[in-house]
């Protein structure tokens, strides 16, 4: 038990769940459009684009981070493992290298507006009177940010790699984008509530500490309700498979469950567990319910 339990350490602080979860969600595009879990070389971008960006971000964070925040076991196990955070970065690095040899040049569409998304959610780029912000330090927008370079990547990629740019503005994509959208919202609320003390220390006004852990909560359900109602309305309207639909709602209904089980009190193991591993449950409701 203990082995799995530094196991399952290993893989969320090292970024590589998160990683792995992020591909299963644009795994989870390709399989909605075109019935398969995608192109190996798009997949392979999106994980070492998420692995370099996250590790990237967590060691830059080490300098934000005040005395308290030191202390969490998710910040300590990056200092004592700063090395091999450099070692991922380089990793992703050549995987990125290489991969992005085999994607057509219309996919930089793509990769431009998240890879700038992605620069200043870490750098601070956006001069204020106070000094220089990044874009996560710009009241609850922070996890606008998250959620959209999310759902662009997730979403799009597949799309150009396999059609035109003008596919990306098809219905059926645009509702898999728009779903996308109100479902990394929703469960990137959580990590802005386990963050809340912090961020009210630091004076960021994330969700949570505008508006309390409960209302966010609150929020969160509502996206979610949102995205159901966009499962429906495609399902009538443009004919949305029934086990597919049957897969998205079962996935966004346990998503709806787990939302209140959000507290900043918590291990911080348990939030990417919990949430980033919702994006890893929906794509196998998917795929497990396309081949029934």
């Amino acid at each position: 038990m203990r082995a799995f339990a530094q196991v399952i350490r290993f893989l969320v602080y090292s970024n590589i769940f998160i990683a792995l979860s992020a591909t299963a969600y644009t795994a989870r595009t390709s399989l909605l459009l075109y019935g398969n879990n995608g192109n190996w070389h798009v997949n392979s971008i999106v994980f070492a684009a998420t692995l370099l960006l996250y590790c990237f971000h967590r060691i830059n964070k080490k300098k934000f981070l005040i005395s308290d925040e030191n202390l969490e076991e998710r910040n300590n196990w990056m200092s004592m493992n700063k090395r091999f955070y450099y070692v991922l970065i380089g990793i992703a690095l050549i995987i990125l290298g290489v991969q992005l040899l085999y994607m057509p040049l219309r996919s930089w569409l793509v990769f431009i507006p998240s890879g700038l998304l992605g620069l200043g959610y870490t750098f601070p780029i956006i001069p204020t009177k106070k000094g220089w912000k990044r874009l996560r330090d710009i009241y609850w927008l922070k996890t606008v940010w998250i959620a959209f370079v999310f759902s662009w990547l997730t979403t799009f990629l597949p799309v150009v790699y396999e059609e035109s740019i003008s596919a990306m503005l098809t219905p059926k994509v645009l509702f898999i984008f728009c779903r996308a959208l109100l479902f990394i919202f929703a469960i990137c609320i959580p990590f802005d509530i386990r963050d809340m003390n912090f961020d009210r220390k630091r004076g960021v006004k994330t969700l949570p500490v505008s508006v309390g852990a409960k209302a966010s909560i609150n929020i969160g359900i509502v996206l979610l309700s949102g995205f159901i109602i966009l499962v429906v309305v495609e399902y009538y309207w443009i004919g949305l498979n029934m086990k597919i639909a049957s897969a998205l709602l079962l996935s966004s209904l346990l998503t709806i469950c787990l939302l209140p089980l959000a507290k900043n009190k918590r291990p911080a193991l348990i939030f990417p567990l919990l949430y980033d591993g919702a994006m890893l449950i929906q794509w196998l409701f998917v795929f497990a319910l396309m081949r029934l």
